[in-house]
């Protein structure tokens, strides 16, 4: 169960990251209905334009001294050292950080608990769409037997621009000049964005952390896609199993519907059937929006913890 505290009367932010998340979530603090202050923003462009007059810009490890840290900054290195200095004191660290999650998630839930933190992570996985919840409930109240989706944007439009004709390159140009794919966009085709959601995912459902390194993983380069055929990344676990690879879909199956940046998630629970969510898997409003329900929820008085014990 998660962990309580006193409702409080202002959640003080120490903000780590500025990009399109960040920014949204600034916005939400400032104008929204929670009682929420940003005590500090920490960024990697002190000269960035857009940032909100009156809050102090820190290093990262000022934000310690905040109620609350809240990271969107992405990569490893710092946000775990971040992640530890915070849980060890006992401050609630909220994140939207898939790879930090898929990677060291054990470890800071453990840590979490030890000290009676918080660890939140909502919008790791599904943007504003609540996966990560819906997955929490189900698992509350049945056995799942599977989960199963699309969770990566970039493999989709890619794939789908593959069955109406086009070549892999000719998608995967545009893909990026429609801002769905990076630069690099390696990340995304060579599966492991999907595998690391999956990996948080399936964590979840069945109570006990399990890393992106046991998901079976294969990307989309090289795959053939021949015109009018529909041909998905497909990320799909059971209690034993996690995969993540390229597959064709049957027209008739609700997987096959997803586009653009559009996830689709399946979940199965023993006696109950198959519960199914689509949504919007990127945009940083509806990615803050998560982030915002989380800090919601430390509002209120709860103190949860992802992966934690139940």
């Amino acid at each position: 169960m998660p962990h309580r505290l006193r409702i409080m009367e202002l959640l003080r932010i120490g903000l780590i990251g500025w990009g399109t998340v960040g920014s949204a979530l600034g916005e939400l603090v400032l104008g929204g209905p929670l009682p929420l202050e940003l005590a500090s923003i920490s960024v990697r462009d002190r000269d960035r334009v857009g940032l909100p007059k009156g809050v102090a810009l820190e290093d990262p490890e000022e934000a310690l001294s905040a109620d609350v840290v809240v990271e969107l900054a992405g990569g490893i290195d710092g946000p775990l050292e971040w992640a530890r200095a915070a849980l060890d004191r006992g401050i609630p660290y909220v994140t939207a950080n898939k790879a930090l999650l898929a990677t060291h998630g054990g470890e800071l839930a453990e840590l979490a608990e030890r000290r009676v933190a918080a660890l939140l992570g909502s919008a790791s996985v599904g943007g504003g769409t609540p996966m990560i919840e819906t997955v929490t409930h189900l698992a509350a109240t049945g056995v799942i037997e599977r989960i199963r989706g699309i969770v990566n944007a970039t493999t989709t439009y890619i794939l789908s621009a593959m069955g109406d004709g086009r070549s892999y390159d000719e998608a995967l140009r545009e893909a990026q000049e429609a801002g769905f794919a990076e630069a690099d966009p390696s990340f995304d085709v060579d599966g492991r964005d999907a595998a690391q959601k999956l990996a948080i995912l399936a964590s979840v459902a069945w109570g006990r952390w399990r890393p992106e390194t046991d998901v079976a993983t294969s990307g989309i380069v090289g795959v053939p896609v021949a015109t009018g055929e529909t041909v998905r990344l497909v990320a799909e676990a059971t209690r034993n199993a996690m995969t993540v690879s390229p597959m064709p879909v049957a027209p008739n199956d609700p997987l096959a519907r997803t586009a653009g940046v559009e996830s689709m998630l399946e979940i199965t629970v023993t006696g109950a059937g198959v519960f199914r969510m689509a949504g919007p898997g990127a945009g940083g409003r509806v990615t803050a929006g998560a982030v915002y329900a989380d800090l919601a929820r430390l509002v209120a008085g709860e103190r949860p913890i992802l992966f934690g014990s139940r």
